[in-house]
């Protein structure tokens, strides 16, 4: 009698069962985190604005995924200077394999990354660069802008006028840091029809003494100061100097400061005005988005979101839409899709115009206020006056300077 191999028959029957199994079981993909590189001053004159803006990026990205993947946002420190910006944007794309790069606070780091833009080949989104130059003369395909730039600030701040004449009637000191934004603010400041200036003072990033802008401010017999100055410490110490020397003079910040800074300030700050100003938690009583945004950064960071918060928590809000909705994760899948995704963000519908990458969005005209109940612990927060729409403060494509991406 023969006998077969019994390990043989053993062998074949398992080898179906597993056969049978991976016919069965559906195929998977191993899942990988998405990165988004984020570029922010987290040291430095600029440090204040670079955490009000990380606080917004990680609170809108908690919890995040894309088609199943999560997202992880990988930080590095710009601290506000062009060289590092680019140094930590190249080891980020390289290194951390980023799939976009968001960030900014300063234009001049922002300019720097785009300049080596194609290198890189990645999107890169700002939700802070002012600079008209971002989306103007320096436009590319690779670089988009979620806030308001300093042209439309300007329009807002003409429109502030308008309802506020007796800030037109006016002697106007401008007082500016002298690098790429500050000069780029000031000019556009000077466009303003009808505006009276009678001086201004150019000073570098991390003064510390403003005595001589001081005297040129009273020199002048300017009864009016708009400070084009990056926001950061500075702003606060200038304030402090000037309320010290005895000036009373009104004061109109480009677009208000972080409410840290707003809080220590106080007092010298209250009565300030801002037409460009980009966004205020005080909006909550009317935007139950803000609302629920306010109460969440609060639980998280024991403060109420300033301005640059705001729109960071919107810019990511949107970069994750467009994450979502891109057809691949490749570089031009993602500005494609970036280029026509629209998002119910926390200050309302966010989009790109596609021709030039600037952010769709408006301003708020509000002034800084005291608050005796001291809401979420504010003492002082920016009362909205008025919102003013995109429509209202849009630049022509014709007068961009983009000259096509």
């Amino acid at each position: 009698m023969k006998y077969g191999n019994p390990l043989k028959g053993v062998l074949g029957a398992f080898a179906a069962v597993v056969a049978a199994t991976a016919i069965m079981l559906p195929s998977t993909a191993i899942a990988e985190d998405i990165v988004i590189g984020i570029f922010v001053p987290t040291t430095g004159a600029l440090a204040p604005l670079g955490t009000d803006m990380l606080n917004g990026y990680e609170l809108a990205a908690k919890g995040a995924t894309v088609n199943g993947n999560a997202i992880r946002l990988v930080v590095e420190d710009s601290a506000a200077k062009a060289d590092v910006g680019l140094r930590k944007a190249q080891k980020l794309v390289l290194e951390d394999k980023a799939k976009i790069l968001v960030g900014g606070a300063s234009s001049a780091v922002v300019l720097g990354i785009n300049a080596q833009g194609a290198r890189l080949n990645v999107p890169i989104l700002s939700t802070n660069s002012q600079a008209v130059q971002t989306t103007g003369e320096q436009c590319s395909k690779y670089l988009f802008r979620t806030n308001p730039n300093d042209a439309m600030m300007a329009k807002a701040n003409g429109i502030l006028m308008e309802e506020r004449p007796e800030y037109l009637q006016k002697k106007w000191f401008v007082v500016f840091h002298d690098f790429v934004w500050g000069q780029s603010n000031k000019a556009e400041f000077a466009k303003i029809p009808g505006i009276n200036i009678v001086g201004e003072a150019g000073r570098p990033l991390g003064t510390a003494d403003w005595s001589s802008a001081i005297s040129q401010i009273q020199s002048s017999g300017a009864d009016a100061i708009y400070m084009a100055l990056a926001v950061g410490d500075d702003m606060p110490s200038f304030i402090g100097q000037v309320r010290s020397f005895g000036i009373d003079a009104f004061m109109l910040p480009p677009l208000g400061m972080p409410d840290s800074m707003l809080q220590a300030v106080g007092e010298n700050a209250a009565g300030m005005t801002a037409g460009g100003l980009f966004a205020s938690w005080m909006s909550e009583d009317k935007n139950p988005a803000m609302k629920k945004f306010v109460e969440d950064y609060v639980a998280a960071y024991g403060i109420v979101p300033g301005p640059q918060a705001i729109q960071a928590y919107a810019g990511m809000q949107l970069t994750i839409e467009a994450l979502k909705q891109a057809a691949s994760l490749d570089t031009d899948a993602i500005i494609s899709a970036l280029e026509t995704t629209s998002v119910d963000s926390v200050i309302g519908k966010l989009q790109i115009r596609k021709e030039d990458h600037q952010g769709m969005v408006g301003t708020y005209m509000a002034e800084a206020t005291m608050l005796p109940d001291a809401p979420h612990g504010a003492k002082i927060g920016w009362k909205v006056i008025k919102d003013i729409p995109w429509d209202a403060i849009k630049i022509d494509l014709a007068d961009t300077g983009c000259k096509g991406l």
